[in-house]
């Protein structure tokens, strides 16, 4: 068993590795992480409340929650016996207290977390945004030569793209807003990114993640792409 402390500083640092090595989405690293610490929530109840604590104070971070997880961690957060967990005497007084506290306002939280009904791990509308934004803001801060800017974000989030429709949308909208706004339209894969947006439709993306409003605010940001680009050929 790991130790009070241990536990939340082991937990984060597989999640964080995930997240910044493995370049995961929030919701496939905490699925990944808790996978590895199941077993161990198992070995007792103080364990078990550990690990479903620190799990849970991570998932509100998040911008939603997938509802069949909830309410199995909801469930798991209330079962937990505080009585049993003094007993085995495991944690100081001090802990103790604190982790029930803990318990207690994860739990208040879960309650107001946005509930996400799309089974397929994946990530979510505004988080990618802003991983595809950090991404190429990183690039051009490491790279003076831009022409390879188009292959190496594509690079990155190939996995992304492959994994729905509504994620490889969002990544090549994202990247040509950029490409755009700093008068990259000369660059290797531009035509590319122009042609698969071209081939846009909202029905692609109906039956995935997004909510209505995220369907119709990407519809409308690739239809400005779409726009901008047409203008720009047309004077150019």
């Amino acid at each position: 068993m790991f130790s009070y402390e241990e536990y939340k500083n082991y937990i984060y640092e597989d999640y964080d590795e995930l997240v910044e090595e493995e370049k995961m989405s929030r919701g496939e690293a905490i699925a990944r992480t808790f996978y590895e610490y199941d077993m161990l929530a198992k070995k007792s109840e103080t364990d078990k409340a550990m690990v479903f604590v620190v799990f849970s104070e991570i998932i509100i971070t998040h911008q939603k929650i997938l509802f069949t997880s909830k309410n199995y961690i909801e469930q798991a957060l209330r079962e937990l016996d505080f009585t049993v967990i003094k007993q085995e005497n495991k944690l100081t007084l001090e802990q103790f207290n604190e982790l029930f506290s803990r318990q207690k306002r994860v739990l208040q939280e879960l309650k107001n977390m946005p509930l996400d009904y799309y089974s397929r791990v994946c990530w979510y509308y505004d988080e990618l945004i802003d991983e595809v934004h950090k991404f190429i803001n990183n690039f051009e801060l490491e790279n003076k030569n831009v022409d390879s800017l188009v292959s190496t974000v594509l690079q990155r989030f190939d996995r992304d793209c492959r994994n729905t429709k509504s994620e490889k949308f969002i990544v090549y909208t994202t990247l040509a807003e950029n490409l755009l706004n700093q008068g990259l339209t000369r660059v290797n894969g531009f035509q590319d990114v122009k042609y698969e947006l071209q081939a846009f439709s909202i029905k692609d993306v109906s039956d995935e993640q997004l909510t209505k409003d995220e369907q119709e605010k990407l519809a409308v940001r690739i239809s400005k792409v779409l726009l901008k680009i047409k203008e720009y050929e047309q004077y150019h």
